[in-house]
Parts: C-alpha cells; sequence; structure tokens
C-alpha cells in the first residue's frame, strides 16, 4: 500500500440503476473532442424550443457532467462546506444517489469546477481544493483518495483546482501542480501511485490525450509565470509525456497565456492548435522529428483567443469562442463572438455581437454546432460551414432573455448521448431532447 494514500467512507443511498446504455464518460465526451454523431431530428422546435425531459436544482459552478450507463454523473457543491457527487437518472432526473464529503473554505468563483470520469466500476473527481477522490459505483463507496496539496505538495491555482482526471486505460491522471511535482497517474482501482513528472508550473487546464508522430501522448499546457487574470501574453510552456511511465518525450515554449485553461486539440498527426484567453491568442502548430530530435513552426497565431473552452474541429475549420476579459463590455462585444477559423489561420466569419455567446461551450453533432450561451443560457443549433453564420433554431431554457445584460456565468460543458442533452446554469441542471 501506498503510504501516501489515505482511504475514507461515508454513508449513501442505493436505488435501482436505470437500464438504458449511455457514453459521456469524462471531459469532453467519449473522444475527449466535443464530438458526437449526427442527431436523426430536424431542430423544428418551434416557440417552445426542445422538449425539456427535466431539471433539478444544483448548488453553482462551472463543472459539467459524464454520462455513463443511462446516469448523469455530476460534482456538485454547497459553498463553504462540502463537495457533492450526485448521481442522477439520465431518463427521469431522478437523484439515484449521492456521495459528499467535508470542504470547507471559500475560493474565487464558487462552486465545482470540473467533470468526473466515469469507467465501468469507478467515478473519479477532483474537487477545486485539491482532493482527489475514487467512488465505487457499485458500493457507492470511496476505494481511495488523494489530498494534493497535503500529500504532493501541490499549490493552490488561482481559481482552484480546475482540471479533470483524465483515463487513460488503467490508469487515472491529474495534475497536482506543485514545486516538484506536475502530473500524476494512479492506478485506477487501487491509487497507487503509477508515475509522476517533474514540477511544470502553474495551469487551469486539463491534460489532452493526443496522437503526433504515430505515438500517443499526454500533453499539458501551463506556465511558470504567475498567474494573473491580467489581458497581457506570457510564456506558455506545452509538455508531451508518455502515457504509459510519464517520460517527457517533449517540451516547447510559445507565447501565449498567464492562466492556460483551454486544453491543446489536435488538428492530424502533426499539427495542433492551442487557445488561450486575456488577450493572449491562438496558435497551431506543427511538430516533426529529425533524427530523434523534435522540431517546432508556429504556422500561424491570430489575436483572438477563447477563454475557457476548447475549439471544435470540423471539415478544415475551427469553431470557437472568441470571449474574453476585454471584449466583454457593452461597447466591445463587436470584437468577439463565435469564430469560423480556417486552419490557414484565415477568418471566414464572425458573429460579433448578434449573437455574442458570452464565455460559453460548444458541441459538434455530425455537422451541426450546438452552442450554450455563456451569459443567458441561450441553446443554439447552427450550421458548421465556412461559408456563412446562421441560426437553424434557438431556444431560452433559462428564462433569461437575450438582452440580459448581467453575466450568468453559465460556462460548465454540456454533455450529449442518446440524443439527450445536458446543461447547466449556476442555479439547475436540464436535459432536453434537441
Amino acid at each position: 500500500m501506498n503510504p501516501r494514500l489515505s482511504l475514507a467512507a461515508a454513508g449513501f443511498l442505493v436505488l435501482p440503476l436505470s437500464a438504458q446504455v449511455a457514453e459521456w464518460p469524462q471531459f469532453m465526451g467519449p473522444d475527449r473532442t466535443a464530438v458526437v454523431p449526427a442527431l436523426d431530428t430536424k431542430f423544428a422546435w418551434g416557440d417552445d424550443g426542445p422538449e425539456v425531459l427535466w431539471r433539478t436544482e444544483t448548488g453553482p459552478g462551472y463543472g459539467g457532467v459524464a454520462i455513463k450507463d443511462g446516469q448523469v454523473f455530476l460534482l456538485d457543491r454547497v459553498p463553504g462546506e462540502m463537495d457533492l457527487l450526485r448521481v442522477i437518472d439520465l431518463e427521469t432526473g431522478e437523484d439515484l444517489w449521492d456521495f459528499g464529503y467535508e470542504a470547507p473554505g471559500r475560493l474565487q468563483f464558487p462552486g465545482s469546477r470540473t467533470v468526473p470520469a466515469v469507467t465501468d466500476d469507478m467515478v473519479f473527481t477532483v474537487g477545486g481544493q485539491g482532493r482527489v477522490l475514487a467512488v465505487g459505483r457499485e458500493a457507492r463507496d470511496v476505494a481511495w483518495e488523494v489530498d494534493l496539496e497535503e500529500i504532493y505538495g501541490g499549490e493552490l491555482p488561482m481559481f482552484g483546482w480546475s482540471g479533470s482526471a483524465l483515463v487513460v486505460g488503467d490508469t487515472v491522471i491529474v495534475t497536482a501542480l506543485g514545486a516538484d511535482v506536475g502530473l500524476i497517474a494512479f492506478d485506477a482501482k487501487t491509487g497507487e501511485e503509477r508515475w509522476i513528472t517533474e514540477g511544470v508550473g502553474r495551469s487551469h487546464s486539463t491534460p489532452a490525450l493526443l496522437t503526433l508522430l504515430g505515438k500517443q501522448q499526454i500533453v499539458f499546457l501551463s506556465t511558470t509565470y504567475q498567474t494573473s487574470g491580467q489581458d497581457e501574453a506570457a510564456p506558455t510552456t506545452i509538455s508531451s509525456y508518455d502515457p504509459e511511465d510519464g517520460t517527457l518525450l517533449w517540451r516547447t515554449e510559445t507565447l501565449l497565456t498567464r492562466l492556460p485553461i483551454p486544453p491543446p486539440v489536435q488538428i492530424d498527426d502533426e499539427r495542433f492548435f492551442v487557445t488561450g484567453g486575456y488577450r493572449s491568442g491562438s496558435t497551431l502548430l506543427r511538430i516533426t522529428q529529425e533524427e530523434g530530435e523534435y522540431e517546432f513552426e508556429e504556422l500561424f497565431h491570430i489575436a483572438r483567443g477563447s477563454q475557457v473552452h476548447a475549439p471544435v474541429l470540423h471539415d478544415e475549420h475551427l469553431y470557437l469562442v472568441v470571449n474574453e476579459n476585454w471584449n466583454h463590455t457593452r461597447r466591445l462585444k463587436a470584437e468577439g463572438g463565435l469564430l469560423c477559423l480556417g486552419l490557414d489561420g484565415v477568418e471566414k466569419w464572425r458573429t460579433g455581437e448578434k449573437p455574442f455567446f458570452g464565455r460559453g461551450n460548444l458541441l459538434l453533432a455530425g455537422d451541426k454546432l450546438i452552442a450554450q450561451d455563456g451569459e443567458n443560457g441561450t441553446l443554439r443549433v447552427m450550421p458548421a460551414t465556412p461559408d456563412g453564420f446562421s441560426v437553424l433554431a434557438e431556444a431560452n431554457l433559462f428564462g433569461l432573455g437575450p438582452d440580459e445584460r448581467r453575466d450568468h456565468e453559465m460556462w460548465a460543458p454540456m454533455a450529449m448521448t442518446d440524443g439527450l442533452l445536458v446543461l447547466r446554469s449556476q442555479e439547475e441542471l436540464i436535459c432536453v431532447r434537441p
């Protein structure tokens, strides 16, 4: 037994499991790209919008849900008191069971941050204060637990631990973010430490599993500069690790952001895209290898970037919401919006303030973009095409009009499976059939 491992137990409630099989098992979906197959629907909602299957109240937060075997998994939070893993029936919205643990204290922007990662028998959560739990789905009990700050010297990020757990095979990978420890891989069943990396600096990003140059690798964005909300670019470190043993494969640096949040996006076997907020922009990079040495080429850099969410890729174009602190005022909203970007670095179209989209998120279903407005929660469906922007359907699901002036910070990533879409506001979780 790893002496640095702590075990815990708590009460639980057991209810029948749903028989439906459904999969969005971790952050950004089944293959971590926020892409699902096309939906068999014409999005003919009418004035009433799509069918709402259920609503349930939540605490405040920015963490989205995972979905597996007809169950919805949400890490919720009672501000100042505890973190709460909730398991909800996908079809009915009924609370099946929950598991809570004391987590006193407050973070900037209250609430949960991360998406659970779910396997056949475990749920892995990362709390904003750095506690990692593996909860058995059958036992509804903690199989193993690690405090990243206490055990590994992790340093509380500016907005709390915000990177979701990444499951690769039989390991689960999390970000410790200490002076001497960066990423850690644990045995998913036992919690035994498989490998650790050296310190990587600061980050709010989730490790991404990419395949570059024919090799699967974990690519992670961080910075050694002091994180801040200032609108100023800073050198960002991009590190790649072998998922088998944590060996550093390569490392490069590019001028990007003081506060890395969106993970990198793979374009093909050689190219990957990185983006950030705080006026840091976005960059397309190419990696090559000559005689064992890695080389990097910046194919383009643009001034616009996504502050919170990774873009989606479709037919040689990237779609990203380029709203940041600097253009979030009413007089500058025309500088933001949803952007269609060619892989040549050329902007094909951008919506500006009509509509603005806030710091909302996207997913791709076939050739349709589905977006939740980050300011008021409006759900929109749009063709993913460089030919121009249009809206196929939209609905005001949370009762806030498009002219609502306050940003309601609906920044949690959506999840979709079996034709059902789950969205979150700061007060409730909604499941719709778009």
